[in-house]
């Protein structure tokens, strides 16, 4: 973890990502595309039949939707980490890593307390004090950042050579400048908002927002469920006729579910339903007796 984790080179960025077809469809098979996290929601889309949402930042790199044109570029980011804060982005390319870093007046090395507690990073601190790291090792501990870095991935695989002075670089250095900016215009930034005006417009007066109840509707032999807190997500449970007469405590006979589309309730069923949305309080739960 240590010079790894929340880091933007690639021994924090890159990580193993194996597919399994349940036909063993491309089995022993491997390709080099660059891919990043956000291409994994449009992508489950893609290879369920669902053409993946324009707002999606991500694109579909398997199934019916998937982008015959691959990644040029992947981009990362990092900000808050625990209490301590810093502002860093990253463009790579097949072969090229750029790191904007914009506030280089911070040291490399923070003191981040859930990593103080690990055995590992007391030993490397134990050594820097006593003048036993190396050369190599002591960069982590470099008191200020530049304020733009360039590595070649290929033959610089730890992202210790920082070509972006190099003038022989100085077209990639501003291709995945520019590469950068765009990403910025184009998604924007909440990097730039301070904290406390993200919170403020999070909650309007300090006050989080809550979820509106849910709307459980009888329509065409079928129940449906509405919530009109856009981007509310939906869950619901049946409670049988048996239950309700037996006076079973309903959370043994029933289980809650993701609600997706209408569905069938025999009458005199009861149908519970809840509505949530990240970063909202919980809807409270309403209630209807089919008749």
């Amino acid at each position: 973890m240590p010079y790894v984790k929340r880091e933007v080179y690639d021994r924090g960025l890159k990580v193993p990502f194996i597919i399994r077809y349940p036909n063993k469809k491309g089995a022993g098979t491997t390709e080099n595309e660059l891919h990043s996290f956000v291409d994994l929601a449009p992508t489950i889309l893609s290879l369920a039949g669902i053409q993946p949402p324009k707002h999606l930042q991500g694109q579909a790199f398997l199934g019916k939707y998937a982008e015959k044109t691959p990644r040029k570029y992947i981009y990362a980011a990092r900000d808050r980490m625990d209490s301590e804060y810093d502002m860093v982005r990253a463009v790579r390319d097949k072969q090229f890593k750029y790191i904007k870093n914009y506030h280089p007046e911070k040291p490399f090395y923070q003191n981040i307390q859930y990593r103080l507690q690990q055995d590992m990073m007391k030993e490397i601190l134990r050594l820097k004090d006593e003048g036993k790291l190396n050369e190599k090792q002591m960069m982590w501990f470099r008191p200020t950042k530049p304020v733009e870095e360039l590595y070649e991935i290929e033959n610089d695989s730890d992202e210790f050579n920082n070509l972006a002075d190099n003038p022989l670089y100085k077209s990639k250095l501003e291709e995945l400048r520019k590469a950068h900016l765009d990403w910025q215009t184009k998604f924007g930034d909440k990097g730039f908002i301070p904290e406390k005006e993200l919170v403020a417009h999070m909650y309007p007066n300090g006050q989080q927002p809550t979820t509106q109840n849910p709307k459980i509707i009888i329509k065409k032999n079928k129940v449906a469920i509405k919530c009109d807190t856009e981007g509310a997500s939906m869950v619901y449970k049946i409670e049988s006729v048996q239950a309700s007469m037996q006076k079973i405590d309903s959370r043994y006979v029933a289980r809650w579910q993701v609600y997706t589309k209408p569905f069938k309730v025999e009458k005199g069923n009861k149908v519970f339903a809840i509505a949530t949305r990240i970063g909202f309080k919980q809807s409270e739960e309403q209630v209807l007796e089919i008749k």
